[in-house]
């Protein structure tokens, strides 16, 4: 019973730290971007991780976390095979991560 409630507690804390590097990842795209729409995607958000962080993470796990954030935050989808997200540069700071 121990054990189970030690696991749990180690799940959330992976979550909310993948949870917190996501949202850095968003917030240096939208910083780098010119225009005033970044669009996001899980393999944008991997790159920048890969790139500024050193830190692989599941490129599908990235994607069912972003899509929940998409979801909660009414971002709108392109209509591509990849998943991608619009986002209004001015709704950065005001996104909602669960």
């Amino acid at each position: 019973m121990h054990f189970s409630i030690v696991k749990m507690e180690r799940k959330l804390e992976n979550r909310e730290s993948l949870l917190k590097l996501i949202k850095k990842a968003i917030e240096l795209l939208a910083e780098k971007n010119v225009s005033q729409t970044v669009i996001l995607s899980s393999y944008k958000i991997n790159s920048v991780l890969k790139e500024n962080y050193g830190i692989n993470i599941k490129v599908d796990k990235i994607g069912r976390i972003l899509s929940k954030i998409a979801k909660l935050n009414e971002l709108k989808r392109l209509n591509t095979n990849i998943p991608k997200y619009k986002l209004h540069i001015s709704k950065v700071s005001s996104l909602e991560f669960f």
